[in-house]
């Protein structure tokens, strides 16, 4: 084995001072002293400690045989690379190693702490991004209940809104039964004294020559009383409140009877009336519920005529799949129904009027009716030009 001392004479002038051997061997720091052919002329105590190979056995080894597969990478006269150990491991280091056939140091910086800090570094990094992430969804789970509480706050307004409209519905609707009750016992108190105009008025008319000059005094009142006495029961039936009776009915007959209540209300409110009445086949229902419908409709018609206008009531038979219908047309020239509502006008509590003014339950309550008779309710209407509800009803 050559030794520094014996490769001075071969070194081509080159001078290595006696005192570098053993200040290598000394040293802690991971090195060798390197022969021109790069075997290890000297090894310090730091590789012996390193490697695990003692002095004697690192002494004439190939520096490369240290170095996993055989050799580095040197980049700026370092190379990242890994030194093998005696037990068989490896430890990543950094090696510096001059280039040239000449006598050299090369040195070994470990890098195990420095990969445990690039581990720890990276997992500091994941860390940091797990936060900024954790903190990029808290903030867009913020915005978002901002967001939602602000759309619940403006829906709960709407709701507290609608609610306020739907008491006033409620005490109109309220209001109304009051007022039909009222009416009820009204009709009660007035027959008696039509009773009794009507019977004195004929017994009266009796006793009389026809062409006595009170004669056609007398007939006009006993025809008003009748009339009277005609509108009362009508009245009386309507406002009962009792389960369906259905019976065979005729339509043409139900809206004859309800136009004893609603001819005057329409003539005063400067609405003319039209009334075309076909044959239809007759009917399995319940005539006072079928009144309400009527009556219904046509209060609905004259609230969307403020300024007065046209009624029209048509009846007539209806084919359809082999079976007839009785059919009813209520149209009118109001205002009509605006296009979002049509979809939801036989809804209970949506009307067109103003607040205070209905109660949004006069179509639903139709509605309803016409389903308990089998039948079908639709609406045509357009803004300016009127609308026109027609009702089909199976034949019984």
């Amino acid at each position: 084995m050559r030794s520094i001392r014996s490769f001075r004479a071969d070194a081509g002038g080159v001078r290595v001072e006696p005192a570098l051997p053993e200040a290598i061997a000394s040293s802690p720091v991971p090195a060798a002293v390197l022969l021109p052919d790069r075997t290890i002329a000297e090894p310090s105590c730091g590789l012996t400690r390193l490697t695990g190979f003692s002095r004697n056995e690192l002494l004439g080894m190939p520096l490369f045989s240290l170095l996993e597969k055989g050799r580095a990478h040197p980049e700026a006269g370092r190379a990242g690379s890994w030194l093998l150990t005696k037990d068989g491991g490896r430890v990543p280091v950094t090696a510096y190693i001059p280039e040239g056939p000449r006598i050299a140091l090369a040195a070994f910086l470990p890098l195990e702490g420095e990969m445990a800090l690039a581990v720890e570094l990276k997992a500091a990094r994941e860390r940091l991004a797990a936060r900024e992430r954790y903190i990029e969804d808290f903030r867009t789970g913020v915005f978002r209940m901002i967001t939602d509480l602000d759309r619940s706050e403006s829906e709960l307004k709407g709701a507290l809104e609608r609610l306020g409209e739907t008491r006033m519905q409620l005490v109109q609707s309220s209001k109304m039964t009051a007022l039909g009750e009222l009416a009820a016992g009204l009709a009660h108190e007035v027959s008696q004294p039509l009773t009794v105009i009507k019977g004195l008025s004929l017994g009266t008319l009796r006793s009389l020559p026809q062409d006595s000059p009170s004669y056609e005094k007398l007939h006009l009142i006993a025809e008003a009383a009748r009339r009277m006495e005609s509108i009362v029961r009508h009245l009386r039936a309507f406002t009962r409140s009792e389960p369906p009776a259905m019976k065979p009915v005729n339509l043409n007959s139900v809206a004859r009877d309800s136009f004893l209540m609603l001819r005057e209300m329409l003539r005063s409110h400067s609405i003319e009336t039209s009334i075309e009445l076909a044959e239809v086949p007759s009917i399995s229902g319940d005539p006072n519920r079928l009144e309400q419908v009527i009556i219904n409709l046509v209060t609905n018609a004259k609230d969307a005529m403020p300024k007065g206008g046209a009624l029209k009531i048509s009846t007539g038979t209806v084919d359809a799949q082999g079976k007839k219908y009785a059919r009813l047309t209520v149209e009118d020239t109001g205002e009509g129904v605006p296009a979002e509502l049509i979809g939801r006008i036989f809804d209970p509590f949506v009307t067109t009027k103003e607040a205070g003014k209905g109660t949004g339950l006069g179509l639903s309550i139709a509605g309803g009716i016409i389903k308990e008779h089998r039948g079908e309710i639709k609406v045509e209407s357009e803004r300016g030009r009127g609308t026109a509800f027609t009702v089909t009803i199976p034949s019984a």
